[in-house]
């Protein structure tokens, strides 16, 4: 059990000693799934058949979060003893955000990555967008699983109408909630990765869509005959993207390992600026191994951030103790060190 400080938590210890995981399980209280493992199952201990996370949260008023699995499959989150009817009504109480060095995934990886990053955001603050992202996935796959039973024959254009006219609504508006919030977003993130960078490049986050030019509804219709013969849902916002540019470059392409870092970082910085804008509270704020990626000027610029009033409770993990201090110790904040041993 620990008992965090309100203000900066300090966690060390060996690779292996369990700090990633001490993280993982504030995110999991946060927003009942792992932050790198979507397979409950996978998370539970070798040799147990369940786990459990129980957390107490001092906001107002305060509150305890109880979250379960049992390898049997059931899954259960409970608020002050009571079970949540649906786990979607859990999100949105707890924002964080939480920033680890395979972060770099949203550079490096395809468009499901970015999709995710901004279904979330959008998810922990806008009830109507969790419901409607919801839905639309429920009729997607509802959709799929009837052209896959076609088997890329006949198929009813019926059965397909009704599914296009439910799905097409849900779309368009999915699709202008993301282009607004990269519209907000991108303000932040210049001036998070500036202030990090000490750097006047060039950064931008531009929101990809087929809706763009078309409706979803139009969409639909134009590929009806390629999603007969695939068997699937072709077109649509499933599809959305984010552009990452560096001084008008694809930063995949052209950005360093320190740019693509610090690219990375800013745009969680701003996630969390968004947070605070949207709900008014100070979400939890994990790092993870922050200081062995990045150069130590990049830490630096990172801890003067973390030192600014606007950030609320702030979990850090290192391999070394002192170097935790170190960055730390101008830090005008409440301070708690906990050092994990292995084994």
């Amino acid at each position: 059990m620990f008992d965090f400080c309100p203000e900066v938590n300090g966690i060390t210890g060996l690779n292996g000693s369990g700090k990633t995981n001490i993280l993982d399980a504030v995110y999991y209280l946060s927003n009942a799934k792992s932050f790198f493992n979507g397979i409950d199952q996978q998370l539970i201990r070798h040799g147990s058949d369940f786990f459990s996370i129980h957390g107490w949260f001092g906001a107002e008023p305060d509150f305890d979060i109880l979250a379960s699995f049992s390898e049997k499959g059931k899954k259960t989150l409970k608020k002050n003893g009571k079970v949540y009817p649906r786990l979607l009504d859990h999100i949105g109480l707890i924002q964080a955000v939480f920033i680890t060095p395979y972060d770099i995934s949203l550079v490096l990886e395809g468009s499901e990555e970015r999709r995710r990053f901004m279904d979330y955001t959008l998810c922990q603050t806008d009830r109507d967008y969790l419901e409607k992202l919801s839905f639309y996935k429920k009729l997607q796959d509802q959709r799929n699983a009837f052209l896959k039973k076609c088997e890329g024959r006949y198929v009813d254009p019926d059965v397909l109408e009704s599914y296009d006219a439910r799905m097409s609504p849900v779309a368009d508006a999915l699709s202008e909630a993301r282009r607004t919030f990269i519209s907000i977003l991108m303000p932040w993130f210049a001036e998070f990765y500036e202030y990090l960078t000490s750097h006047k490049e060039s950064v931008s986050l531009e929101y990809i869509s087929e809706l763009s030019e078309s409706s979803m509804a139009a969409l639909l219709q134009e590929n009806r005959e390629r999603d007969r013969i695939l068997m699937r849902t072709s077109a649509g916002i499933h599809k959305d993207d984010l552009e990452l540019q560096l001084q008008g470059n694809p930063l995949k392409k052209f950005g360093s390992q320190g740019q693509i870092k610090s690219f990375v970082i800013a745009m969680k910085l701003a996630q969390y600026r968004y947070f605070l804008e949207k709900t008014g509270q100070k979400p939890l704020l994990l790092l993870d191994d922050i200081f062995e990626k990045i150069d130590a000027e990049r830490a630096g610029k990172l801890m003067e951030l973390v030192a600014r009033d606007y950030f609320g409770q702030i979990f850090i993990t290192d391999t070394h103790a002192e170097r935790v201090r170190e960055h730390l110790k101008e830090v005008a904040a409440d301070k708690q060190f906990f050092e994990l041993l292995k084994g």
